[in-house]
């Protein structure tokens, strides 16, 4: 995530990318916590399943961050597509409009990324232990 003044690919592909680890960092911790939690577990013998608390405050962190981080990047975004006064397609080869364009999208894909972030960490509020 590096501020700039101008949009180029990197600014393009932040949100997405903090929604790929986000993703996997939930994966990871949820997959982790169970398999480890599974080898002490005595689900066979009557005792329960194990919870999945520790790895429910992970994802919780890791989602409040790769929200904010989304959130700046569309902060950033919405500075990039604001600078101009033309309205879209912006399909001119000048580069206002390639500054425009590359806000717009970076606008859409952060939203998208935000609601994506959301979803990957919807099971660890439904899901209560590791079966």
């Amino acid at each position: 995530m590096i501020a700039s003044t101008r949009a180029n690919l990197i600014t393009l592909i932040t949100a997405p990318t903090i929604w790929a680890v986000h993703f996997l960092v939930c994966y990871v911790a949820a997959s982790v916590h169970c398999a480890k939690a599974m080898t002490d577990a005595r689900v066979f013998t009557g005792g329960g399943w194990p919870d999945v608390t520790t790895a429910r405050i992970v994802i919780a962190v890791a989602t409040v961050a790769a929200l904010g981080a989304i959130a700046w990047s569309s902060r950033q975004a919405w500075t990039h597509w604001g600078d101009g006064d033309a309205e879209p397609p912006y399909d001119d080869g000048t580069f206002d409009d390639r500054q425009q364009f590359l806000g717009f999208a970076t606008i859409l894909l952060c939203g998208l990324s935000f609601i994506g972030v959301i979803f990957v960490a919807l099971p660890a509020v439904f899901i209560g232990d590791c079966r």
